[in-house]
């Protein structure tokens, strides 16, 4: 990111997030309905989530062809009037994005009981596609795989896993235990939680958005146009996102001593915090979005 005069090129920045090789117009479409669009009453025209896209160099055609696509896979409907399109989420979709929501802006440390929620996908019940789905999205909740076919995370959620197992398709029931491990210090102490669930990645997704979004101390947050606010609230929401999202969540007595989640955590809610008013006055002015009252995230 380059300066301007004696003050950063926010628009230059926008343009080069939007031109990551990991971002795409369909992926930052979600994080804007999820932190834009939703809090605001969860509807919005077309033309202005257009419009909302255009400086991170998204032009209509990508947005409407991302549009028409996530709508297909039943993660939003439309509604026409006259020659406009409204989007909004659908009734599954609402409660993916609800869960998401809870992850993504909220760090919760409660305390652990010991126990997790073990999940047995080879158990004969299931065709090959259901297993292949219901894993892809128990994994992209924190499961990890044990052994072929069981998945395991350390907590206590098996109503999740038969809301997810609904969600993949499968009419069958789901083996699902909850249990405790023998010796887990011993196992802890030995990196089997680092090699199964991956934590040295986990880490360098969470140190890859501190060192990506240090800029941020250089700005004075509170002093951009509601423009940049919203472009800023955009992208720290959108990198953030990804690792929390993919987090385990394993409880702090499991985790390495030098872990960088509470770090990156902070300082997505530091900028957040300070860019949103301005934000919500931005998109409020340009596309009829107004949360009132606000929403409280990444609380302090």
């Amino acid at each position: 990111m380059t300066l301007t005069g004696d003050r950063f090129d926010i628009s230059e920045l926008a343009h080069a997030f939007g031109g990551r090789p990991d971002i795409s117009a369909r992926s930052v479409l979600v994080t804007i309905f999820g932190d834009s669009v939703v809090p605001a009453g969860g509807e919005i025209w077309l033309g202005d989530l257009i419009d909302l896209c255009r400086p991170f160099g998204f032009n209509d055609r990508l947005v409407r062809t991302s549009m028409f696509r996530l709508t297909s896979e039943d993660w939003f409907e439309t509604e026409r009037v006259g020659r406009r399109s409204r989007y909004r989420l659908t009734p599954t979709a609402t409660s993916e994005f609800a869960e998401a929501e809870a992850r993504i802006y909220h760090r919760p440390e409660p305390s652990w009981d010991h126990e997790w929620t073990v999940v047995f996908l080879d158990s004969g019940l299931l065709e090959r596609d259901e297993r292949d789905t219901l894993g892809s999205l128990l994994r992209w909740r924190g499961y990890t795989d044990l052994s072929s076919g069981v998945l395991a995370v350390p907590r206590t959620e098996p109503t999740v896993v038969r809301r997810l197992a609904e969600r993949s398709g499968t009419q069958r029931p789901v083996p699902v235990a909850v249990s405790r491990f023998d010796q887990l210090d011993d196992l802890v102490a030995a990196g089997w939680l680092d090699q199964s669930f991956g934590l040295d990645e986990a880490a360098q997704r969470y140190q890859d958005f501190v060192d990506r979004h240090g800029w941020a101390a250089a700005i004075d947050l509170e002093a951009l146009a509601p423009s940049e606010a919203f472009l800023i609230r955009t992208m720290i929401v959108h990198d953030i996102r990804r690792p929390r999202l993919a987090d385990p969540e394993l409880p702090a007595d499991l985790l390495p001593t030098d872990w960088p989640g509470a770090a990156a955590f902070e300082l997505a809610g530091s900028v957040y915090r300070s860019v949103t008013d301005a934000a919500w006055s931005w998109l409020g002015d340009s596309a009829g979005l107004s949360a009132d009252p606000r929403p409280s995230r990444f609380p302090t």
